[in-house]
Formats: structure tokens, C-alpha cells, sequence
């Protein structure tokens, strides 16, 4: 079976270390199958997107390639949005939780069998303050925790930079109120997450009935604010069972609208963004994505 070509790769430099010689093994792969690859480096926030746009004007590679985490990844498909050239992943993040999503083993001729041969099917995508995003949206609690996490700390500890930083905002305890507007029905928070897919946070099921190939965004809203239910939200997400917590509100909806008195920090696809307000809406672009094969 021939597989693709031509590929373009935009490469954070800083992912992982590049995972211990992962992304060199793909590359290597890649090679040895017949295929022609660019790396592109990112030189700093945003530049992925510009570097994406440019690959898929050029129309030279079969696959432009994010070779990152969850973040690059998310610029990379800023870039291509409305292109016809598809999305490959090369997962080199900490979390990775497109890559769970989707599937994709993390070894090495699964990732290159999967840019080689995997199919490229449309998915769905959601909107904040009209710019794109892949996979969630956290407002409040997870916002707080990626904007404490500098990049250095990321790469010395990985997961456990996480851990530190929720441990911190826990022991803080909850942070201001949210006003939400559902479709134009008031609701408050104290911490909100839009979510595209099923997971979050890495292997943990937010979602069950969630499918990033459909268009189809859920709204999670906590509502219940002391350090007792936030314990017990935790406890839900590890065991897959969020909806069954109390103070927990779980809707679809068409138009959200988040904001506050006083800050509140907001993530998008695990890096970290502003600050409230948000209007958040189903994508309206296509994607296409690159899927392991079945």
C-alpha cells in the first residue's frame, strides 16, 4: 500500500524534550518509507499558525504535521482552517489529550503508520471570541492552574507541574464567580469547561458521549464552590462519572457567554489565554484530521 509523501513538519523545539528521541525515531520512519519531510521550528506564540498557513498555501505537503502538544497542536490547525491539506499529529506534549482522543499509541511506527496511511476526515471545532479551538475551553479553576505553570517547569517536571499547581489553586480554594448566559438563560458558576471531546486532562473521561468528529460542544458548569465539592468534582472526573456530582450542570447549547466582576483566567487546549469575558459558538470551518487507522 503506498502511503503519503510529501510531509510538513512544525516542530515546537521546547515539547517534551521532544520525548526522548520520539520525534527523530517518526523522523527517521518517515524516511525510510520514501517520504519527503520539512521541519519547520516555532519561534515563539503564534508562530505555528503563521508557518501552517504558509505550508497549505504552497499545497507541497499530503499532511502539515504538529509535532508538539496540545497547544502547537492547536495553532497548527488555526493555520490550515478552510484548507483542504490535512492535520497530522505528532504527540511530544505532556498531556496529549488529542492524541487519547484519537487513539494514537505513542511508540513510534504507530504514529508514522498513522501519518503514512491513516485516513483524513472532517471534525468539529469550537469558537472563543472568534478564534478556533480543537478540543476545550476552562474557565476558572484549570484556567488558574496553566496560567501558574511557566514553560520551564513544564519541561523539568511534566505532569507533576500540574499536580503542584492544581494542589496550590485547591488549598487557595475556589476562585470568583462566573455569570453564565446558556442561550440567553442565566446561570452562575464558579468554574465552567466546554468541551469538544471526551477526555481531559490527559486519560480522564470528562465526556462520555462526546466525538471530536462531530460538532457538538457540551458545557460543563460547577456550581457548588468550597474546597469539599471541588474535592468531589475531582473524584467524578477519576472515575468517569462527573454528571452524577452534585452541583455539576451539563448542556449543550449554541452561543455561551461567560464573564465576571473581578478576573477570571481562562485556558484553551491546555495553554493558557486571557481572561473573561468569553463568547464561545460551535466552529463554522472544516479540519481535516489525519485518524490512526481502525
Amino acid at each position: 500500500m503506498s502511503g503519503r509523501k510529501r510531509f510538513d513538519i512544525i516542530v515546537n523545539p521546547a515539547a517534551g524534550s521532544r520525548r526522548g528521541g520520539l520525534f527523530d525515531a517518526v523522523i527517521g520512519q518517515l524516511h525510510q518509507s520514501g517520504a519527503f519531510v520539512r521541519c519547520f521550528d516555532t519561534e515563539g506564540p503564534g508562530h505555528a499558525t503563521e508557518l501552517a498557513a504558509k505550508c497549505a498555501q504552497e499545497a507541497y505537503a499530503d499532511v502539515v504535521v504538529a509535532a508538539g502538544g496540545d497547544g502547537t497542536i492547536n495553532e497548527v490547525a488555526r493555520g490550515l482552517l478552510g484548507h483542504p491539506t490535512p492535520l497530522g499529529v505528532l504527540p511530544l506534549g505532556t498531556a496529549n489529550v488529542l492524541a487519547i482522543e484519537l487513539g494514537q499509541e505513542l511508540r513510534m511506527r504507530s504514529i508514522a503508520d498513522t501519518l503514512l496511511y491513516g485516513d483524513a476526515k472532517l471534525i468539529g471545532t469550537g469558537s472563543i471570541n472568534g478564534e478556533m479551538f480543537l478540543l476545550m475551553v476552562g474557565a476558572g479553576f484549570d484556567g488558574a492552574v496553566v496560567g501558574a505553570i511557566k514553560p520551564s517547569m513544564k519541561r523539568r517536571f511534566g505532569k507533576g507541574a500540574f499536580v503542584w499547581e492544581g494542589l496550590k489553586a485547591w488549598l487557595k480554594g475556589p476562585g470568583h464567580s462566573i455569570s453564565v448566559l446558556l442561550d440567553g438563560d442565566p446561570k452562575d458558576a464558579v468554574w465552567v469547561v466546554v468541551t469538544n471531546a471526551r477526555h481531559y486532562a490527559g486519560p480522564f473521561v470528562l465526556a462520555p458521549t462526546a466525538d471530536i468528529a462531530e460538532p457538538h460542544l457540551q458545557a460543563f458548569i460547577f456550581q457548588k464552590r468550597s474546597r469539599f465539592a471541588f474535592a468531589g468534582y475531582f473524584l467524578g472526573l477519576s472515575l468517569g462519572q462527573i454528571a452524577r456530582m452534585p452541583g455539576v450542570r451539563i448542556s449543550t447549547f449554541q452561543e455561551l457567554n461567560l464573564s465576571s466582576v473581578a478576573p477570571v483566567p481562562v485556558e484553551v487546549d491546555g495553554d493558557a489565554y486571557q481572561h473573561l469575558p468569553a463568547v464561545i459558538r460551535q466552529g463554522t470551518q472544516f479540519l481535516r484530521l489525519v485518524l490512526p487507522r481502525a
